[in-house]
């Protein structure tokens, strides 16, 4: 007997551009948390969870990124040589902290 498994919808809303982000709030705690550059900051948020993700060019060859909680606060962060690595590392925290918070202790892919 076969069982079908039904995959999880991702909370995680895909990444968009500053200047289009469709909420004031959120376009206010981008600008806050940015660094370098609001013409290369790219957000990412968490629909359950409440966190965002923010990707920013640094330097030619470093592309900061950082996960923002729902206080407000840092939770995580880093550097990455390319915009591609910065994603990947921030969607990894993310989608870590929102395992974490749910309870589920494991990332939905």
């Amino acid at each position: 007997m076969a069982v079908a498994v039904t995959a999880m919808p991702s909370p995680l809303l895909p990444w968009q551009p500053f200047h289009s982000l469709p909420s004031d709030a959120e376009a206010a705690i981008a600008a806050h948390f940015c660094l370098f550059s609001l013409a290369s900051l790219e957000v990412m948020s968490d629909s359950t969870f409440g966190a965002v993700a923010l990707v920013e060019q640094e330097h030619p060859d470093a592309w900061r990124w950082i996960l923002v909680g729902p206080d407000d606060f840092i939770i995580d962060g880093g550097t990455e040589p390319t915009q591609a690595h910065a994603k990947q590392a921030a969607e990894a925290a993310l989608r870590l902290q929102t395992a974490a918070a749910s309870g589920s202790g494991c990332p939905q892919a």
